[in-house]
């Protein structure tokens, strides 16, 4: 009995490790994106296009 009590307690530090993975990969895209849209936004302030900032 408690080596399944320790397996589940593995398997839920394991899925915590994957959580914490996932959510530093999606604060990578989030970054990523956000340095996308403000290039963008450069752009169309260069040729003169009026933008309202998507970022903020």
């Amino acid at each position: 009995m408690s080596s399944d009590s320790e397996t589940i307690y593995d398997r839920i530090a394991k899925l915590e490790d994957e959580v914490a993975a996932l959510r530093s990969e999606i604060d990578f895209l989030k970054r990523a994106l956000r340095n996308e849209l403000a290039r963008h936004e450069v752009k169309m302030a260069k040729k003169g296009t009026e933008v309202s900032s998507l970022i903020d």
